[in-house]
């Protein structure tokens, strides 16, 4: 009789032991969403912080070219250094608008392995625009230097 009733509970503890399994499963499933999304964020936040610095330098990008071209045009300079950096300092300012206006935060969000693919190249994208932006400021201030030390 009890073997009977300990064969009869079989089954129950089974069915225990399966949900318990698929509990585990769905905890360590939603764990590792989770952790995606959470990285996901982290990426998203780090092109984001990229993207608001380099828009602290916008201003300083335009009054920078707009001092190269007036001391050029008014003091007659024919340098070539001086139209390169201009140059560069329109090209970083465009390029950051370019890269503002193909920038889409909500891509792929339902994709997580595209998303993480998408951002990563967004976020070399803006390095490289960040980078431009730098090089062309720290150009255009050696050049400026000797006109605006005084």
């Amino acid at each position: 009789m009890m073997m009977s009733r300990f064969i009869n509970t079989i089954p129950v503890y089974v069915c225990f032991a399966m949900l318990f399994l698929l509990s585990c499963q769905s905890h360590r499933s939603s764990s590792a969403q989770s952790a995606q999304q959470d990285s996901l964020q982290a990426l998203e936040n780090q092109i984001l912080r990229v993207h608001d610095s380099l828009m602290g330098k916008i201003d300083a990008l335009r009054q920078a070219s707009a001092t190269m071209q007036h001391l050029r045009d008014s003091l007659h300079l024919q340098n070539a250094a001086w139209d390169r950096i201009i140059t560069q300092l329109s090209l970083a300012d465009s390029a950051m608008f370019n890269w503002m206006g193909q920038f889409d935060i909500d891509k792929d969000t339902a994709q997580p392995a595209l998303r993480k693919q998408y951002l990563l190249s967004q976020l070399q994208y803006v390095q490289r625009v960040k980078d431009s932006m730098y090089l062309a400021l720290d150009s255009a201030h050696i050049l400026l230097k000797p006109y605006t030390e005084r």
